[in-house]
This record gives structure tokens, sequence and C-alpha cells, in this order.
């Protein structure tokens, strides 16, 4: 605390102790450049204000007189939106899908299976679709329609409830309970006939 109190006093007797007048220069260290040059700054007061207005003279440059500030210059109007070049495109192709023939509702057929991609989906016929549902998807049969497959040994009378398959050259596409019922593999010939 004393040495806080000595410095404090230190602090307010500066301002009273003016310049040294030496006149033989004295050795300088970077600490005492540092403590000097803020003791005198205090001790002769703030230094006057530069207007930065005014250019400041560099050594062999030429500096002419300040600009004069200006007037704002007048908004330019707003331009005019152009119009832009109707482009005329072309109306767009309908995709042509190659034609199927249509299946037959009877006779020895090809059937394929589906399901992991469909299952949870509605059906063109209004069910949901799931692995265990008994059906099949025929293109042109009206939904509900029975149709009776049979396999090797195996035989099953199911509805119609989905439509497909948009394969050519299959006329049945079964689902997977009907599948494993007949025991068919992935791509089957098996014979259908309507009703029961």
């Amino acid at each position: 605390m004393r040495a806080g109190i000595a410095a404090f006093a230190f602090a307010l007797a500066v301002p009273f102790v003016g310049p040294s007048h030496e006149t033989a220069p004295r050795p300088v260290t970077v600490a005492s450049a540092f403590e000097v040059e803020s003791f005198q700054g205090i001790a002769r007061g703030p230094r006057p204000i530069q207007d930065l207005s005014q250019p400041e003279a560099v050594a062999g440059v030429e500096t002419g007189p300040a600009p004069r500030p200006t007037a704002e210059p007048a908004p330019e109007p707003p331009l005019a939106p152009t119009p832009r070049p109707a482009v005329k495109t072309a109306a767009p192709q309908p995709v042509v899908l190659p034609s199927l023939e249509p299946p037959s509702t009877g006779g020895i057929v090809i059937a394929s299976w589906y399901g992991p991609g469909f299952y949870g989906n509605r059906t063109a016929c209004g069910q949901t679709y799931s692995q265990a549902i008994l059906g099949v998807a025929h293109r042109t049969l009206p939904c509900g329609t029975l149709v009776t497959l049979t396999y090797g040994a195996h035989s099953v009378t199911v509805p119609v409830i989905d439509r497909g398959p948009f394969v050519a050259g299959r006329s049945l596409d079964l689902s997977y309970a009907t599948k494993l019922v007949l025991g068919c593999p992935d791509l089957c010939t098996l014979s259908m006939r309507l009703g029961q």
C-alpha cells in the first residue's frame, strides 16, 4: 500500500517538474526513454490537434488545393425494363410406350411375382398390399374376378387385386403368398382358368 501511495504522490508531482535543460547528450535505454517520454508528455500537456482536412506536405511531392465538396449528383432515372424476347418452346412430346399385347385370360400363361417395393401401398382395386395377401395382378380382368391357377400338383383360386404385369410376354403377377402356395419360382409357366 505504501508503494501505491508513493506512486500516486509521484504522479501528482510530475506536472510541476519541467523538462531537463541539460546540454550534453546522455545515454538512453529503452526503458528510460519510455518513462521520460511519458512523463515529459504529461508535463508538456496535450498535443495540438492536427487539421486532417488539409493535406500534409510531403518532401518532393507537390500538393494542390484540397478539392471542394460538390453537390450530390442527381439520381439517374430508373431504366425501363426491356421486354424479354419470347422464347418459343416446342410442345412436349408424349412418351409413347411400346404397346403390350392383351394378356391371355385362360390357358397356359407365364407368371412372375411382385412384392418388396409394393408392401403397404394401395392396390388398383383398393386393398392394402402385403406379403400375406392372396391374389394376382392382371392388366384387363375386372377387380375381384376369380381365377384358378395350377402349377404342377398345386392349385389355388384367387381374386384379381391389382393391375400388371407391365412386362411383355407375362400375363400375371402373383402376390408373394400366392407364389408360396403354388410353389412357383420367380418366373413360372402355369395353367389359368376363370372362375373356380
